[in-house]
């Protein structure tokens, strides 16, 4: 498949001059960077069609991809820190359909403007610098988006409960795959269970779940000027603000993780006392994370390093109520 031809094709849809393409990665979605070759401004060219079936999800339903639309809105109208926006096609709207060769359902394009800059690689000279100021620029996103109101239509992934349930459940395939073995399994549903239980104590406060992005890594971070800019809001959705603190956290060494929760609680409330809450939210990300590739054969061997790494000793740490944060 030419990635590249079928870039051309939809970018007759918008008004970018001689565009220059340069393929960057099929994923979650084919991304593309477009040079206007007359302004020579850049942006981001997003087809909506995962790599693999694992990835698959609302968010790339045509509701999904308005919905991450209309966040990315919020976030540029709210103005509290750089967020990608979104360009409209010569129509007017933002989501452009394509009809794909040997696929029966319609396939979605948007474009963003680019952010310019380096992706975070944790070399940078002033990385304790930039850990906190990610941690600010996370709570500025959790506060930018605590007030939004969707609509009905308003459709993303949602992190709770009973994304726990579900992935205690498919997670049986990884046994049947001999990704890891029912002994390893067993102990991933214990931490899971007692990860269920926190989002349940959760419940009880006021502003602790809302909009998160859901999938913090160094790839999803651009460094402008330095600024850590926060991009991709693929999986973006509803989940417990703990989960990004996680997820987030675990970018950086442990020597940096209590600089970016410093950074964090200086822009909104925050207690160090809630490790323990961090914690259950990293083990979640780490399992859901297995979901996403464990059907895919060319793709699902670092599952077996992982668990292997975690069940001996981190979990067992978790399940005994030592803390793991520093070492996850």
């Amino acid at each position: 498949m030419d990635y590249n031809i079928i870039a051309k094709e939809i970018l007759t849809w918008y008004p970018i001059s001689e565009p220059v393409i340069q393929f960057i990665r099929h994923n979650e979605n084919m991304t593309f960077k477009i040079t206007d070759g007359v302004n020579k401004k850049n942006y981001l060219l997003r087809i909506h069609n995962p790599s693999t079936e694992g990835l698959l999800g609302l968010q790339h339903t045509l509701e999904g991809i308005e919905s991450e639309i209309k966040i990315l809105q919020e976030l540029n109208q709210k103005g509290l820190l750089y967020a990608q926006k979104p360009i409209s096609n010569t129509l007017g709207v933002y989501i452009t359909e394509y009809k794909m060769d040997n696929f029966n359902h319609p396939c979605y394009a948007t474009i963003l403007e680019w952010i310019e800059g380096c992706t975070l690689t944790l070399e940078e000279d002033n990385i304790k610098d930039l850990a906190f100021t990610l941690g600010q620029n996370l709570a500025l996103f959790h506060t930018s988006l605590k007030e939004f109101k969707p609509s009905k239509d308003f459709i993303r992934p949602i992190y709770d409960a009973d994304r726990i349930d579900t992935a205690i459940d498919e997670l049986k395939y990884c046994v049947e795959a001999n990704l890891f073995s029912m002994e390893h399994y067993d102990i991933i549903k214990r931490v899971l269970i007692i990860v269920k239980n926190q989002m349940n104590e959760l419940k009880s406060r006021e502003d602790s779940f809302g909009i998160i992005h859901a999938d913090f890594q160094p790839g999803n971070i651009v460094v402008n000027n330095g600024n850590p800019v926060l991009i991709d809001l693929g999986f973006c959705g509803f989940g417990y603000y703990f989960f990004d603190l996680g997820s987030a956290a675990t970018i950086f060494p442990s020597e940096l993780r209590q600089t970016f929760l410093q950074g964090y609680a200086s822009k909104t409330s925050f207690s160090f006392d809630d490790l323990r809450y961090i914690e259950g939210q990293i083990f979640m990300d780490t399992f859901i994370s297995y979901l996403l590739f464990m059907r895919d054969s060319e793709r699902n061997s670092w599952i077996k390093d992982s668990s292997l790494k975690i069940c001996d000793s981190l979990c067992k740490d978790f399940l005994e109520g030592n803390e793991v944060f520093y070492l996850l």
